[in-house]
């Protein structure tokens, strides 16, 4: 029983870290505080390393020497490859589905979906804007079966995802509603031309708005590398 209670307690900590970590309620370059942990989940600090040596080994954290564990920044590098990676299987799977005439019924969820992320952006609730963006593109992968592609495209990497919540904080005139809408827009028109090039400069989003921006040099902490 008692060996039951300490994985439930490491577990509840890891799932804690990770989701404060993807959701930048614990920032890049954040340092962790074992012993303030262990506290708040009173507990010793024997779960509270476990948890993070799972989040190390995620590469969510790094433990440096004599100074504890860290938020590893983002890693611009590693972004680029999952960014490359989405765009080459989502952009297939959309092309695809709008070859087999299987987008036109769905329009009207699309709409509801973008004027739903539009309302979000305008409350500055960016979290939840943030899962209405992935049910938006979750619909595509879905709509002919082709859920098990989601898992490959990486998009709950800790890099990309925490670069595709800072985008959208940092963005100007919520650029990836806009985007969203203009594809939806290419999509009624039954325009594949104009839906391919849409897509493309939609996947290229975030790594523009994070180049474009104060992001970079806006933060004391060590936010990318």
């Amino acid at each position: 029983m008692q060996h039951l209670s300490h994985i439930t307690i490491t577990d509840t900590i890891y799932h804690y870290l990770k989701n404060e970590i993807l959701n930048l309620q614990i920032e890049p370059g954040e340092r962790l505080s074992e012993a303030a942990l262990a506290r708040q989940f009173n507990c010793s600090r024997i779960p509270v390393r476990e948890a993070v040596q799972r989040l190390v080994s995620e590469g969510a954290l790094e433990v440096r020497p004599q100074r504890g564990g860290f938020v590893t920044p983002i890693d611009l590098e590693q972004m680029e490859r999952v960014r490359y990676i989405r765009e080459v299987l989502e952009t297939r799977i959309i092309l695809d589905d709008f070859d087999k005439n299987l987008l036109e019924p769905i329009i009207p969820i699309l709409r509801s979906m973008v004027r739903r992320q539009a309302e979000l952006m305008e409350l500055g609730s960016y979290p939840q804007a943030f899962l209405s963006d992935n049910e938006f593109h979750m619909l595509f992968y879905s709509i002919d079966h082709k859920d098990f592609v989601y898992e490959y495209a990486g998009m709950m990497d800790i890099n990309y995802y925490r670069g595709r919540l800072i985008t959208m904080r940092y963005e100007k005139r919520n650029s990836f509603v806009s985007q969203h809408s203009a594809i939806v827009d290419a999509i009624e028109a039954r325009d594949r031309s104009a839906l391919r090039v849409l897509l493309h400069r939609h996947y290229n989003n975030v790594a523009e708005v994070i180049e474009s921006t104060e992001i970079l040099t806006a933060r004391g902490l060590p936010y990318f590398k």
